[in-house]
């Protein structure tokens, strides 16, 4: 249905389309005047020649629309020919009793539709051509009476249309320009904002030995609700990855809001405070205030030594992938940020042993994967194929580019260096980006 759309908004003002209609009520009315006694023919080549202007006038038409970007300016001479070729028809079937002359207001309406006061004018002089052609070839001086009243009323209804339609043209062109100059508008503030969330992306952690970490946001949308960051901290180093309900500008600023005041507890080495200081500033009045905002799950880990330490907001699709092979889910109960309802966010514990990776995704790569929660084990697999953090984001990166994905992609992935490894000075951070 949208490419029926598409077509009839792109196709549907073409000077071919515009003249098609003329041409088959040209070729109508000949046939009528020929079959139909009543419908007399007052002069065969009259209409023979009416027939001829208007196939040329519809050759051009075609010609002016397969060529428009270098003929567009000449495509009035389509209608132009039309006034002649009607007022031909008019003056072969009858004049004062041809029942064709109503045809004349399909050229007025090309006319007074096109932007400009003048055209009103052109469609003027084009209806009186057509109520004056009988004068060029004679006319009795009892037709000419009623040929000329005839001309003042028609001139008076066609030129009130023509008035009507530019109007409505002149209004409808101003509308289009002014959504033009909004969505312009728009499109630039939502480009800023992108920039301004990509700006907001972590930088490589070259000067930690120990560790290697790469992540990735692919936003649905040009702007996303999906966020993930990463920064030292006195005991090593901490990883946020955060999914905001919904997409869009304003999933965005939230995602902003929530990843600033994560940041801002990093001298606090409890997760679950960050939690509880994101969750807190989210809901600051909203109370009071009767509103809702959208819910935030959030996954917040600390690494020192040998200690992961983490806290879970309703995010629960993170998992570290063991080096011998098996992989442990890491979630809890705890219940989104941004719902007004307190929680008890607890921080918890598990050993990280040299050459065991975490990875923490959004759900948008559960599609990836179908939608199921095997998703874990997929992704688990995928960690042990290839555990260096880069790898693994980008086999992830690859599937989401292939398939397509109509939600946020973001996954982090974060190795604890094996001693050997770490020692031979391999790089210890790797960033992969994609918008």
């Amino acid at each position: 249905m949208t490419s029926v759309r598409r077509f009839i908004h792109r196709y549907s003002v073409t000077p071919f389309l515009k003249q098609a209609p003329i041409a088959v009520l040209v070729a109508l009315a000949a046939v009528l005047s020929v079959a139909v006694p009543q419908l007399a023919v007052s002069d065969h080549t009259g209409l023979a020649v009416s027939l001829v202007l208007t196939a040329i006038a519809t050759l051009w038409a075609s010609v002016v629309t397969a060529r428009s970007e270098r003929l567009g300016a000449l495509a009035l001479l389509v209608p132009a020919v039309d006034f002649v070729a009607l007022g031909v028809l008019r003056w072969a079937t009858g004049s004062s009793a041809s029942i064709f002359t109503a045809l004349v207001v399909l050229p007025v309406v090309w006319f007074a539709a096109t932007d400009g006061r003048r055209h009103v004018l052109y469609a003027m002089l084009g209806t009186a051509v057509v109520i004056l052609t009988p004068f060029v070839f004679g006319i009795s001086g009892s037709g000419r009476v009623t040929e000329l009243v005839r001309l003042v009323v028609v001139l008076v209804v066609y030129t009130t249309v023509a008035l009507v339609v530019n109007e409505f043209a002149r209004q409808h062109a101003t509308q289009l320009r002014l959504a033009a100059e909004r969505e312009a508008a728009v499109t630039d503030e939502i480009d800023r904002a992108a920039a301004v969330q990509r700006s907001l992306l972590p930088q490589p952690l070259c000067s930690l030995p120990g560790y290697s970490v790469a992540g990735t946001c692919l936003p649905s949308a040009t702007v996303g609700g999906d966020f993930f960051d990463w920064y030292r901290t006195d005991e090593g180093i901490a990883i946020t990855l955060g999914d905001v309900m919904g997409k869009g500008v304003g999933a965005g600023l939230i995602a902003a809001a929530v990843r600033a005041v994560v940041r801002s507890s990093r001298r606090d080495p409890d997760p679950a405070a960050a939690i509880v200081r994101a969750s807190e500033g989210l809901s600051t009045d909203v109370a009071d205030r009767g509103e809702s905002t959208a819910f935030t799950t959030l996954f917040h880990a600390r690494f020192s030594g040998d200690v992961l330490r983490w806290a879970d907001a309703g995010h629960g699709l993170s998992i570290v992938v063991r080096e011998d092979g098996t992989h442990e889910r890491l979630t809890t109960a705890h219940l989104p940020i941004g719902l007004g309802i307190d929680d008890a966010w607890q921080t918890m514990e598990i050993a990280i042993a040299p050459g065991d990776v975490l990875v923490t995704f959004s759900d948008g790569v559960l599609d990836l994967f179908g939608g199921g929660l095997d998703t874990i084990d997929q992704v688990a697999a995928i960690a042990r194929r290839d555990p260096r953090p880069g790898a693994v984001v980008e086999a992830l990166v690859a599937m989401a580019r292939t398939a397509g994905h109509d939600d946020d992609v973001t996954v982090v992935a974060l190795r604890r260096e094996p001693v050997a490894t770490a020692a031979a000075a391999v790089p210890t951070s790797a960033i992969t980006v994609g918008v």
